[in-house]
């Protein structure tokens, strides 16, 4: 996991090969950017950028990957992002082979990101995250751009 401004990205380009691309894509986002899927290079790089109001923590459930890093950049709004491995949870839908996305019982012990704008967070397989949760449990409405990079 990775936090940081979508104003320091240039440090992590070194990450990954698609990320000083996918990284730029994110940056250029603004009010005119249509809520949607945006291709970026093709199955590769991809972002879904939509808008909604978060929820409580009990409404979120755990999620991780296994083909995809995911890029999770607030546009404006906040949300609060939980983050554990993965490892040691039990599933509950487990569709990774085939949709690349198993979700899980909540965890004991996880970190938490504290999204605001202009913020992104970096998730890799195997760390399952709880995003969406909504800060002291009052929904905000939120812009988020969640950037999809085959690991």
């Amino acid at each position: 996991m990775i936090i940081d401004s979508i104003k320091n990205a240039k440090k992590y380009y070194s990450v990954h090969p698609s990320f000083e691309k996918a990284f730029c894509a994110l940056a250029a986002i603004d009010e005119s950017t249509p809520n949607e899927r945006l291709t970026v290079d093709g199955e590769n790089i991809f972002i879904n950028l939509g808008e909604y109001t978060n929820k409580n923590v009990d409404d979120c459930p755990y999620e991780a990957h296994k083909k995809y890093i995911d890029i999770q950049y607030v546009v404006w709004g906040r949300e609060f992002i939980d983050i554990c491995p993965a490892e040691g949870l039990k599933a509950t839908d487990d569709r990774l082979d085939t949709d690349d996305i198993a979700f899980y019982e909540n965890g004991e012990a996880y970190s938490r990101a504290d999204l605001t704008e202009g913020v992104f967070v970096v998730i890799f397989p195997g760390e399952a995250h709880r995003p969406c949760v909504a800060p002291d449990g009052k929904g905000v409405k939120v812009r988020k751009a969640v950037a999809k990079i085959i690991y």
